[in-house]
């Protein structure tokens, strides 16, 4: 690593197969290895926090994070006439990556972001070069079953805990009216995913839940993310192809993702190791060195 300042954050937008256009920012040097951070459902790649990326560029790392199609300054889709699923969400980060420059990478998925980074590792292995996955699983069906309001006995993983079905329940039935609403609202649903001793850092997540909302003009296009999951299989039959090193973290209070879903993950992966943290399903802002260490621990 060199002590010379960083350069500054540079904005490139790709374009993906299918003609979509995406926002994507790196920050660092070109030159070092690459490592492409892969957000969760519904959010914008601004949630990787800022802060986060420069420390991480700092260690020597080229770090690139963007929007999903359907959030932020990505192109967004009608999905009703052009269905999609995670595979092309999977085709969008190998986009990036192309439009990068970047031949193969570090991959860390958070959410869906880790879905749609073990489908990178299995199907496009040369471009994988180490893997961690956070506060994911290889199985979104119960999750999905019980937030739709489906049975989810069939499963052998468990649904999301029953405090996140009753506040999903609740803003269904009593929707926000004003954007102070909708803002109280987005925060006690963060609030919930946090879970763990920690604080939750209300003050970062009004900051950027703010700056999102000025980044996004069509922000409901967001729920086709959870269409396109539902529309996909599992990849519980795809975990054991997946050969890059992996380092699986999850939090021990994970109210979306339940701590079986870590260990069946890790159980699926040969040679992953599983690291427990004291936190809930997210860790932005609250949890960010802790992950910070886990992630280099493989990446490195």
């Amino acid at each position: 690593m060199t002590s010379e300042p960083l350069p500054s954050p540079a904005e490139i937008f790709v374009t993906t197969g299918d003609g979509l256009r995406l926002w994507s920012e790196a920050f660092g040097r070109p030159g070092d290895p690459a490592v492409l951070l892969i957000m969760g459902a519904m959010n914008q790649g601004i949630f990787w926090p800022d802060d986060f990326c420069r420390e991480l560029a700092g260690q020597g790392r080229y770090v690139i994070r963007y929007d999903h199609r359907d959030t932020g300054r990505s192109g967004k889709v009608d999905y009703a006439s052009r269905p999609y699923t995670l595979d092309e969400l999977t085709d969008d980060a190998l986009a990036v990556l192309q439009t990068h420059g970047i031949g193969r990478a570090s991959v860390v998925g958070l959410s869906m972001g880790g879905y749609i980074a073990q489908l990178l590792a299995a199907r496009h292995a040369a471009v994988v070069d180490k893997l961690a996955l956070i506060s994911t699983t290889a199985d979104h069906r119960p999750y999905m079953a019980a937030t739709l309001g489906q049975p989810c006995d069939g499963f052998t993983l468990p649904p999301p805990g029953s405090a996140l079905l009753d506040y999903l329940r609740e803003s269904a039935a009593h929707p926000p009216q004003t954007a102070e609403e909708l803002e109280a609202n987005l925060l006690a649903g963060w609030a919930l995913t946090y879970g763990g001793p920690k604080p939750v850092p209300f003050d970062w997540l009004r900051q950027t839940l703010r700056l999102a909302a000025t980044r996004d003009t069509q922000p409901m296009s967001a729920f086709n993310h959870a269409l396109a999951v539902a529309a996909s299989p599992d990849r519980l039959a795809l975990l054991s192809s997946i050969q890059a090193p992996t380092r699986i973290i999850h939090g021990r209070h994970d109210i979306l993702l339940p701590p079986a879903h870590a260990e069946v993950l890790a159980g699926g992966i040969r040679g992953a190791c599983l690291q427990w943290l004291d936190m809930g399903h997210s860790f932005m802002g609250a949890s960010d060195s802790e992950i910070l260490a886990a992630m280099t621990a493989i990446i490195r």
